[in-house]
């Protein structure tokens, strides 16, 4: 090395180089990520179907191993519980499309109905529009309508390619769910066999405990999701309002995804009872939804959750942004039982000692 090149090395503090250092590795794992992430979006089909077969297996893995303490063999007891819960789902899916149809002509009866008390608001309310001025607003947007019909059925064609895609999608994520279920952790060891020898250990004993993590947080949710929905069933059973139980399982299925699609599901409710009943019932819903939400954050979540899956109320936040930033509904669905699964695999690394070995890989 030149004398010209050390003088160089030695100008520039120990701090800058430390730095230095650490952001070219940054950079050099962000853009590892970046490609992954690329290379996962090509088959995102498969992505996303593999990963929601395993959150299901999650779900459905204590039910199998509850037949098999019972001395059912596993195939027996993985294909039982794969038929009753894929029957419950079928059947709640047929339960909500039925009631939503049977009331569909009543709603539309009310939507026309608070159309019509918009429209006179508009003319005697505070805004003070003119019959002329409120007719032309209607003209403008059927006008703007009838000028995109060419996007529109541009959308439904779309619409019937993302259909086609999503019911592959659903097929493969059944089968998947069932090899899964099925499955004895040769899947698993499989991948292990991946890593280098020396640290297969380790990236099973962590694979065990992400497992755990995520069947905790996947049998919580549920819990959760459904004592919010239930809650909101009640309440809206007392107030009178129409399509209670579809409005109970969109609620349920948005308590899936936190803050955010609990969020999304209550302006749904909000805005069903604004049209079919009144302000001030639609405000009433609205302080029922923030007290549950408080409820469940406030005394259910500790504990329910409990330790399994402990992530302060700002990391939730961020990791629910991030992943629908990158991902969308479903970055947002998967985002805090991913960050969950990492923060219990990185406390339980640094919980033992740097010189103590990681326990035996399983075979």
């Amino acid at each position: 090395m030149s004398p010209l090149h050390d003088r160089a090395s030695d100008s520039v503090s120990w701090g800058f180089r430390v730095t230095a250092a650490w952001a070219l590795r940054f950079l050099i794992v962000m853009a590892a990520l970046y490609v992954l992430l690329i290379m996962l979006n090509a088959v995102s089909l498969v992505t996303i179907t593999v990963i929601v077969a395993v959150m299901i297996c999650a779900l459905l893995q204590p039910g199998v191993e509850l037949l098999m303490r019972n001395r059912v063999p596993r195939i027996p007891a993985a294909i039982l519980v794969f038929v009753l819960g894929m029957s419950a789902l079928v059947g709640a899916t047929w339960f909500v499309v039925q009631q939503v149809s049977a009331s569909s002509s009543e709603l539309g009866a009310q939507l026309l109905d608070a159309v019509a008390k918009i429209r006179n608001w508009l003319v005697t309310g505070p805004p003070q529009m003119s019959e002329h001025q409120v007719q032309q607003l209607i003209d403008d947007l059927t006008k703007t309508i009838t000028d995109n019909r060419a996007s529109l059925a541009q959308g439904v064609f779309a619409t019937a390619n993302s259909a086609l895609l999503i019911v592959s999608g659903a097929v493969f994520c059944l089968f998947a769910t069932l090899f899964l279920l099925t499955d004895d952790g040769g899947i698993w060891r499989w991948v292990v066999r991946l890593f280098p020898s020396e640290a297969q250990a380790k990236v099973a004993h962590a694979g065990n405990v992400a497992w755990k993590t995520l069947i905790a947080y996947m049998r919580s949710t549920v819990l959760l999701a459904l004592i919010n929905a239930l809650t909101m069933v009640v309440i809206m059973l007392i107030a009178g309002m129409p399509l209670v139980v579809p409005l109970g399982v969109l609620l349920f299925l948005g308590s899936m995804i936190p803050l955010i699609g609990m969020l999304v599901a209550g302006v749904v409710v909000v805005l069903v009872a604004l049209v079919t009943k009144s302000l001030v019932m639609a405000l009433v819903m609205a302080l029922a939804l923030i007290l549950t939400i408080q409820l469940e954050g406030n005394l259910l979540n500790p504990f329910i959750l409990g330790k399994a899956v402990q992530i302060h109320p700002l990391g939730i936040l961020m990791g629910v942004t991030a992943g629908t930033i990158v991902g969308g509904i479903f970055g947002a669905f998967i985002a805090v039982p991913l960050v969950a699964s990492l923060n219990n695999v990185a406390n339980d690394v640094h919980g033992r000692d740097m010189g103590e070995p990681a326990p035996d890989l399983p075979t």
